[in-house]
């Protein structure tokens, strides 16, 4: 079997890793460890590359719809540790909207993300341990919604245009596009200052026609928006995984002790290799899911497998690195502390690795 990628997708990363490399370097990033966490300038960049198009179909500028294009991006926007916030806008929006909306909305709604215009999603509930029965509500009247309820981890809401909110009606789920000044915003404290914020809606009143979906087909796109939020998150954290991977093996072919390199070692350099394993065995998932959501919308299982390795490479590979670099890993010169940080919340979002495993097996056990 040939796991090799074809020929674009290796100068797609070529391509992100120079424009990364020269915007995401350590000093500016520290610019963005105490304040809020957003390049403006860079996401001008990566539009105007036409890097904010990978996974959409060409007639609404997009380059094509590979979802394994659209996880090189997250890949090295994790890698780089990119002050970026992109998949409530360019996953959970772009993707739901191009497989459920209408014409008009796509084009519409895909054109402007493209062009660097920021959209974002509030799936997340506090207390509510099934984001696919939301606990927010959406009473209908004629043809207006009144939505009320509370979300959380919302990704970067306070420079969005719209929020895509799930929300629960006599019609059954709801996807809505909401206007962002239309909802209370709460900016949240995160493990790696992400840009997250809670939204209230109280009693919010917006048109019919900001469902973006066929009527009966709300859940079918909220779980669709969930799987591939899924996958795109472990495309992350495979960037960042990889990251430390490799400050690991750099550090460990240069630090000496009693003598020797500490990289010659045996317990050193098979604990190295369990790293690379945990990586490359999470690189595999993420080929499998993203490849299979290309051609289904219901990949649960490969969604699910993907963001248990993830969450469980990043715990691994992070407690591994912090290991082998002894004390250097929490000295905040060091580049280490920041992907540690960024890879304990790509393990959490979206639940543990425990959690995924538990519905996984549910899923096994009746044979879904």
């Amino acid at each position: 079997m040939d796991f090799s990628e074809q020929s674009h997708q290796t100068e797609i990363r070529d391509s992100l890793n120079k424009i990364l490399s020269e915007h995401c370097s350590q000093e500016l990033l520290k610019e963005y460890d105490a304040n809020f966490k957003h390049d403006e300038s860079l996401l001008s960049l990566l539009s105007a590359n036409g890097f904010l198009g990978l996974g959409l179909n060409e007639k609404y500028g997009g380059s094509g719809e590979d979802l394994y294009d659209l996880g090189i991006l997250f890949e090295r926007l994790g890698y780089h540790a990119a002050p970026l916030s992109l998949s409530g806008c360019l996953v959970d929006v772009a993707q739901t909207i191009q497989k459920f909306g209408n014409e008009e909305s796509c084009k519409e709604i895909l054109s402007s993300i493209i062009a660097g215009e920021i959209y974002t999603s509030a799936i997340l509930e506090p207390f509510n341990q099934d984001p696919e029965n939301p606990m927010t509500t959406a009473k209908i009247e004629n043809d207006q919604l009144i939505i009320s309820g509370t979300k959380y981890l919302s990704e970067i809401s306070s420079m969005a245009k719209s929020i895509l909110i799930s929300a629960n009606s006599s019609e059954g789920v709801l996807l809505v596009l909401v206007e962002s000044d239309k909802v209370k915003l709460t900016e949240l404290s995160s493990t790696a200052n992400s840009p997250l914020f809670k939204v209230e809606l109280d009693s919010v009143r917006i048109s019919r026609r900001s469902i973006i979906h066929e009527q009966g087909r709300g859940l079918e796109a909220l779980r669709y928006l969930i799987q591939i939020n899924m996958v795109m998150r472990s495309y992350i954290a495979l960037g960042i995984t990889e990251k430390m991977t490799s400050l690991v093996a750099g550090y460990t072919s240069e630090r000496e002790q009693f003598g020797r390199v500490i990289g010659t070692f045996q317990a050193v350099s098979h604990r190295a290799a369990d790293c690379f394993i945990e990586l490359e065995c999470l690189r595999l998932v993420n080929q499998q899911a993203s490849i299979n959501l290309n051609t289904s919308l219901d990949c649960e299982n490969d969604a699910l497998i993907s963001k248990i390795w993830a969450g469980n490479a990043c715990h691994k590979i992070s407690y591994s690195a912090q290991h082998l670099h002894g004390g250097m890993g929490v000295d905040k010169d060091y580049v280490l502390w920041r992907y540690c940080l960024l890879a304990k919340e790509c393990e959490l979002i979206n639940g543990s690795a425990s959690q995924n495993i538990d519905r996984l097996g549910i899923n096994i056990t009746t044979n879904q």
